[in-house]
């Protein structure tokens, strides 16, 4: 599982890990003040509580009932159980109580603590009233009195909470009925500027008419189309020509009748003389001059050519022709008078479309308005009724005939001084770990191995605390951890924490057992320029001063290394590594903040050595070294120093 998680969230989960081990040992140190802590307060609170039980004036308890059944009510909302029992627990009601109630003197003063109402769970319409006094009587006097004063409250309450919403309600329905009323006079208006009294359905009326009149004038469309079909048949039957010769038929039809009778004469003379005689001639020329004056009269009139047999059926079909003409004429007249009247009634639908919409709001307003109206009378009348009622809403159950003794040692008290002292533990507990945190200081080598990512080689006893053998051989197991860490020991800072003394017998015993491994070491004491005198008998290199395996190198600022000092210290190491294995970096005088100089040393080296004391380095040295060198990316390695000879032997113990 751990293989899944991303390095940042195994650092996390490490950092909390330490933490609770942290948080675990600084509980183990302070559980016996803890734990005598909580005895002694759990002690002086019961002895508190039982005193003040035990010595107090109101020794007598009474207790009775309030139950609230309001009438129910769907237009006016009732007080709920809750709002109720924020009315009756308000301090100016409680004030209202102690004027009105005979009380001895002092009693008014400590009303507040004397009386109590508590609301029950279930039913929570179930209100329970608790009064004390110094008698019994007086208790179960003061809880009835109570009890009573809270029920005339409420009423008077309610009462004045109905009459105002009545007075409220009162002012709306005025206000409605002068809407109505406004309503009214503009549907007067808009039914007068119409010119009908109801507008709905004139327009209906005229929109019923209006589709008669439409398909009338379809129809009559129809039958104008049809005579005029009919007027051109009958115009194509007679002609250019067909009306001249209507107009003339009876020329015509006497000059016919007299060729006819010239003819029909010819006819009877031609039987009974000869075609020479002089009669027949003589009719001959009369019928030549008279068919010559009849061809004249035709050319004259245009109607040459035209046969002239058909004249009855020309004037039949003239006949025809006039009468559709006629009826043409009707119709036209006709559809233009429907039109008309078509137009007059689609614009007084217009209007009246115009004004219908104006009346249908008012209409929907008016509706509105009287719905309101009723509700509001019917708020009314139910607020009259609620009036009538509201003394039976709350009720005393049962009025109190008794008083209880309190116990100054009932187990309550004790349970309440119990709980007080672990509340009071609870809280120091807390304020121990946020000042150790904060302000406290590293434990042991199991707090600093916690974090996970420095290798603890053990823990250094504090001078003097065990036996000379004991303590070489506790130097020498730790020193030997050292030469066994598989950690790089090329060049090593050795950073010495805040609270820790120098440690010169753990440093012999670490060159005694790098030089029983076959390694050689060199310590080079980073010193301050400032009064810095070389010893006799050393050597310089370019900025060491060297004598035997120890070395001095001065630097003139101890925040930060300058580039020329760095260039140095790094030639120095590099000339020190041919004739050693394992070269020690030794801060002067412990870390320091605010500087680059541990960085600068940190990027010159391959490991680090951090030297804690157990209770003397703050946490937050630690953590601020830990920060700096997690960053370089450089392995970290402690030494605790000060340790307990309990500790350090619990420790040896543990190895074996």
């Amino acid at each position: 599982m751990e293989e899944e998680l991303t390095a940042s969230e195994r650092e996390q989960m490490r950092l909390f890990a330490a933490l609770q081990k942290v948080a675990s040992g600084i509980l183990l140190k302070w559980m016996p003040i803890l734990i005598a802590f909580f005895i002694g307060l759990s002690v002086v609170f019961s002895v508190f509580l039982v005193w003040h039980y035990a010595y107090s004036g109101h020794r007598f308890d009474a207790v009775t009932r309030l139950m609230y059944t309001p009438r129910n009510s769907a237009n006016v909302e009732p007080i709920s159980d809750r709002q109720l029992m924020s009315i009756l627990e308000r301090p100016s009601l409680k004030r209202r109580i102690a004027e009105r109630m005979t009380l001895a003197p002092g009693e008014a003063e400590c009303l507040k603590m004397d009386m109590e109402i508590v609301q029950e769970r279930k039913p929570s319409n179930i209100f329970t009233l608790k009064a004390n006094a110094p008698t019994w009587v007086g208790a179960v006097r003061k809880v009835n009195k109570y009890a009573e004063i809270l029920v005339e409250e409420y009423i008077n309450y309610r009462r004045q909470e109905l009459e105002n919403l009545r007075e409220s309600l009162l002012v709306r329905k005025k206000s409605v009925q002068d809407h109505i009323a406004e309503n009214e006079s503009e549907d007067s208006i808009a039914k007068a500027s119409s010119g009908v009294a109801s507008p709905v359905e004139t327009l209906t009326m005229i929109n019923a008419l209006l589709s008669d009149q439409r398909r009338n004038l379809s129809m009559m469309s129809v039958d104008i189309a049809n005579e005029e079909v009919k007027k051109s048949r009958y115009e194509s039957q007679i002609g250019k020509a067909g009306p001249i010769v209507v107009a003339n038929a009876a020329a015509i039809r006497k000059q016919c009748e007299a060729l006819e009778a010239i003819d029909n004469e010819l006819a009877k003379l031609r039987e009974i003389y000869t075609d020479i005689n002089p009669k027949v001639l003589g009719k001959l020329e009369d019928r030549k001059r008279l068919l010559e004056g009849y061809s004249t009269f035709l050319k004259e009139k245009g109607i040459e050519g035209v046969p002239l047999e058909d004249i009855d059926k020309m004037e039949k079909v003239a006949g025809e022709l006039a009468v559709t003409s006629a009826k043409l004429e009707v119709l036209s007249e006709s559809q233009r008078s429907l039109r008309q009247e078509i137009e007059d009634n689609e614009r007084k639908a217009s209007e009246l479309i115009a004004i219908i919409p104006n009346l249908e709001r008012l209409r929907i307003k008016r509706d509105d308005l009287g719905k309101t109206l009723r509700d509001i009378e019917d708020q009314i009348d139910h607020i009259d009724f609620l009036q009538m009622s509201v003394e039976s809403d709350l009720q005393q159950i049962e009025r109190a005939g008794g008083a209880g003794d309190k116990d100054p040692l009932s187990p309550k008290n004790f349970a309440l001084g119990v709980i007080a002292a672990f509340a009071c533990t609870l809280v120091v507990s807390f304020w121990i770990l946020a000042v150790e945190f904060i302000f406290g200081k590293v434990r042991g080598a199991k707090e600093v191995g916690a974090y996970g990512d420095v290798e603890v080689l053990g823990s250094l006893p504090k001078p003097g605390s065990v036996p000379e053998d004991e303590e070489k051989d506790i130097y020498g197991v730790v020193a030997l951890n050292y030469c066994n860490a598989e950690l790089p020991k090329g060049v090593v800072v050795v950073c010495r924490l805040p609270g820790v003394q120098p440690q010169p017998k753990f440093k012999e015993s670490l060159d005694w057992s790098l030089t029983m491994s076959g390694q050689n070491c060199f310590h080079i004491n980073i010193v301050p320029s400032v009064g810095f005198e070389p010893p006799e008998g050393a050597e310089s290199l370019i900025n060491t001063f060297r004598k035997a395996d120890t070395g001095w190198f001065p630097v003139a600022n101890r925040y930060s290394l300058a580039p020329t000092e760095l260039q140095m210290l790094q030639a120095d190491i590099m000339t020190l590594r041919n004739d050693f294995d394992v070269v020690f970096l030794f801060m002067p005088g412990g870390l320091r903040r605010g500087g680059s100089f541990f960085s600068q040393l940190l990027g010159v080296s391959e490991s680090v050595l951090l030297e804690v004391g157990a209770d003397l380095t703050p946490r937050s040295e630690l953590e601020y070294v830990r920060r700096h060198v997690k960053v370089s990316g450089k392995p970290m390695m402690a030494v605790v120093t000060d340790a307990t000879a309990r500790v350090v032997r619990s420790e040896m113990e543990a190895k074996k």
